[in-house]
């Protein structure tokens, strides 16, 4: 069996694997969309509910509407630092999958530029058997004649 088709298992087995290298980075930039777009839907609702607080606390609040307010903004201020987290953890994961994937798509293509090579030198010895050949027919049918 020739180098060249010895080799295409390996490499239908790094194109599979660079190809679940693929979607799991697809999956995991998705994911890191979400949790940015969630992130920027806490902080856009922060910034209405403190527009709110404002106009309201220039008409006049209560201590306890004062309170609650503030807590409220509390919270959206610490669910917008879980989220933050959320997020660079998301973003550390997106670059492994990166890394990741770049290493085995450098691995399919380093495959595939050696089957490459091995069917240019495969190619090369046919080419030089049937010239080889023809220079044998040629020169048994001139003894004939």
């Amino acid at each position: 069996m020739s180098p060249s088709k010895r080799f295409q298992p390996v490499h239908r087995v790094a194109e599979s694997r660079e190809n679940r290298a693929a979607r799991a980075l697809g999956e995991s930039q998705r994911k890191m969309r979400e949790h940015t777009n969630r992130l920027e839907e806490l902080k856009q609702y922060h910034r209405e509910y403190l527009e709110r607080f404002k106009s309201a606390s220039q008409g006049g609040l209560s201590a306890s509407q004062m309170q609650e307010y503030r807590a409220f903004l509390r919270k959206l201020e610490t669910a917008i630092r879980a989220q933050e987290k959320v997020l660079q953890t998301s973003h550390r994961e997106c670059t492994g999958k990166k890394d990741a994937w770049q290493e085995k798509h450098v691995r399919t293509q380093a495959l595939g530029k050696a089957m490459d090579r091995f069917r240019k030198a495969e190619n090369k010895a046919m080419d030089s058997r049937e010239q080889q050949a023809t220079d044998e027919h040629s020169q048994w049918r001139n003894k004939e004649t």
